[in-house]
């Protein structure tokens, strides 16, 4: 089959028809459906181009040589014609004349021009202009697809990246994987997921047998920072939407819009809603940390990440407290004050309260602060697990307080060493050593000792806190995780029998 043939053309066809043809014949055959047709298709239409264009050159360089010799024929007749006759003049005296050539011998030459005079331009032959290859302008494409992908259905990209022209040549689509999905990995905003998967289809990207690694890896940020973006606009979605709840609007404008003093200070003194702003904004953190500052407002959202740490005693958390505490104290008084008949006693001294419930909550605010950063050093430092370093520090905790409150340590220990009982994987071993802990505790207690209040919640303290050393010692030793131990019984068994031995011991020495 011929070229023209496989485009339904004459042989004789020019690059005009051979232009219709192909175009024709390109709504048959797509890239999409039919790629071994495709490059058939788009062979055959090149070929053809080149055989048009070479027959427009010979057809040129013909007609040229033909108009080459009709002037020569003209200038040659033009140049035989005899002129007009003149009068003639008197006669000179008679000179020998010249004998004409002979019919063997060449003609005489043509005259040359006179000096001055431009010859004739002769007129090239006009060569057939071959098709010049079209330049593709990489950034406007990249640039069209993703506004184009950001504003439209996902059905409606399908349809733009089928009718793109440029991108019938498989040569062109094959070389643009690469800066497509990098361009991906990299677009902001993201893409959503559902605009990511038809575009990656369509350019065959993060194919298994693709020898490039680095198509599928920007593939994967591409996907993985599309679903983050929808996720982060889907909870701000539930603010931005809450035409019902007037709260959630105040939130979502103090996180977006300008601030406005008024509204940030109705919402550091309403209740808890500092906590539920810095809740939302540390849900925004763990779905996308780099969006916070772009997509919200930069000063509202270091404001009260600062202001609601209860990790760090910032100038503007002590701020509204000190404006909460004497705001809640008065609205606390002039309510007793009105159920009492309005009487002025809850009034007296209003000054003195409220300055020691500052310095109450200053205080607790700072225990909870040496508390926090103790349990960081521990997890750090001595590598132990959260559970283990709040263990021993509440038990240190009832240790301390034991003299003073002796009822309340003791309850306080006694549910710390239930809960690290239950919590094992192998429960029953560690709820009989506990026991047994107890019991070997009160067997080696002097009896003097027993006497003091605060020796029955040091007991509880010495058996609760058995668990969590028999935990430190085998992680130690073994060199696993505090979380790997409990989740065995290790010696909890022995630890009991050994124990057991020592409250009988106890018991027999005293």
């Amino acid at each position: 089959m011929t070229p023209f043939h496989r485009l339904g053309l004459a042989p004789d066809s020019d690059e005009r028809a051979i232009k219709r043809a192909y175009a024709r014949e390109l709504k048959r055959c797509r890239p999409d459906d039919d790629p071994d047709g495709f490059q058939a298709l788009n062979e055959a239409y090149q070929q053809c181009l080149r055989i048009a264009a070479q027959r427009a050159f010979a057809l040129a360089a013909a007609q040229d040589a033909e108009g080459g010799s009709d002037d020569a024929q003209t200038e040659t007749a033009a140049r035989e014609m005899p002129g007009p006759v003149a009068p003639a003049p008197p006669s000179p005296p008679a000179a020998p004349t010249r004998a004409p050539a002979p019919a063997g011998e060449a003609a005489p030459p043509r005259p040359r021009p006179a000096p001055g005079s431009r010859p004739a331009a002769r007129e090239e032959p006009q060569h057939a202009a071959e098709p010049q290859p079209r330049y593709f302008d990489l950034q406007a494409f990249l640039s069209e697809l993703f506004d184009f992908a950001q504003r439209r259905l996902t059905v409606d990209l399908q349809r733009w990246l089928r009718d793109c022209e440029p991108l019938y040549s498989l040569q062109l689509k094959h070389a643009l994987r690469a800066p497509v999905a990098h361009a991906l990995a990299e677009c902001e905003p993201p893409l959503a997921p559902a605009a990511t998967d038809v575009i990656a289809e369509y350019f065959d990207l993060g194919a298994l047998y693709d020898p490039d690694p680095r198509l599928r890896h920007w593939l994967a940020v591409a996907s993985d920072r599309g679903a983050r973006s929808a996720a982060f606009e889907r909870i701000l979605g539930e603010y931005r939407n809450a035409h019902d709840r007037l709260v959630d609007r105040w939130l979502f404008d103090e996180l977006q819009r300008p601030a406005l003093w008024p509204r940030r200070a109705l919402i550091a003194l309403i209740p808890t809603l500092p906590s539920r702003l810095r809740g939302l904004l540390l849900r925004l953190q763990r779905v996308g940390p780099e969006w916070l500052e772009q997509r919200l407002n930069p000063g509202a959202v270091g404001f009260w990440l600062r202001a609601c740490d209860p990790e760090r005693l910032d100038p503007r958390r002590i701020a509204i407290a000190a404006a909460r505490i004497p705001l809640y104290y008065l609205a606390a008084i002039w309510f007793l004050s009105m159920l009492m008949g309005f009487d002025p006693a809850p009034r007296d001294n209003a000054a003195r309260n409220i300055g020691l419930v500052f310095a109450g909550w200053a205080a607790a605010a700072l225990a909870w602060i040496g508390l926090r950063r103790m349990q960081r050093w521990m997890v750090q430092r001595m590598r132990w697990d959260p559970l283990s370093a709040y263990t021993l520090a509440l038990l240190a905790a009832c240790a301390a307080c034991a003299y003073w409150l002796p009822f309340q340590a003791a309850l306080i220990a006694g549910i710390v060493g239930f809960v690290q009982a239950r919590s094992r994987a192998t429960p029953v071993p560690a709820m009989v050593c506990l026991l047994v802990a107890a019991l070997a505790a009160v067997a080696i207690t002097p009896p003097a000792a027993r006497a003091y209040d605060a020796t029955a919640p040091l007991v509880v303290v010495a058996a609760a806190a058995v668990l969590p050393l028999h935990d430190l010692a085998l992680a130690r030793r073994f060199g696993v995780t505090l979380a790997e131990v409990r989740a065995g019984a290790g010696k909890l068994w022995r630890l009991a029998q050994i124990l057991a031995a020592v409250a009988v011991a106890g018991y027999l020495l005293h």
